[in-house]
């Protein structure tokens, strides 16, 4: 657990608590998976979006940026040499309910679940673009300042 995402977690269990909420009833209010109001609140989303920290505080009845500024006071890098529109992946939607659920059969880990279809698309895109990020920082931690060479690459 990160500082960012302890304090985003915070910050909606205190405001959740004040309007008496279950964690159920605030995921329904804000339209997200029930599963991301515990993962935020738990902190476990190291980096959230802004677009489901915007829900959230909406349904909270809170200024949106009381959440989204530890997000965007340490934003993510996202290197220029990265580019993802050259490399095909293959996204799978399916309906679940009231949900959409949408995966990327090529990326373990790369999921992403909303109500409408467009909002899931947005959503496994960020998420992609997330995991990237991820391995690209791990990756470089584990090289250090050893010998390598890095390149942009292209499939």
């Amino acid at each position: 657990m990160n500082a960012i995402g302890r304090a985003v977690g915070e910050v909606i269990r205190f405001y959740r608590g004040r309007h008496s909420l279950t964690q159920e009833q605030l995921a329904e209010k804000a339209g997200i998976a029930p599963t991301s109001v515990v993962r935020l609140e738990n902190g476990e989303i190291e980096r959230p979006r802004i677009s489901t920290l915007i829900k959230v505080a909406d349904a909270l009845n809170m200024d949106a940026q009381e959440l989204t500024c530890f997000v965007t006071q340490h934003p993510a890098e996202r290197p220029e040499s990265v580019e993802v529109t050259g490399v095909a992946f293959t996204a799978v939607y399916q309906r679940d309910g009231d949900w959409w659920i949408g995966y990327v059969e090529e990326l373990p880990g790369a999921n992403a679940q909303e109500r409408t279809l467009g909002d899931t698309r947005e959503s496994l895109r960020e998420a992609v673009l997330d995991i990237l990020e991820a391995n690209r920082e791990l990756t470089r931690r584990e090289f250090g300042e050893r010998d390598v060479v890095r390149e942009p690459f292209k499939a």
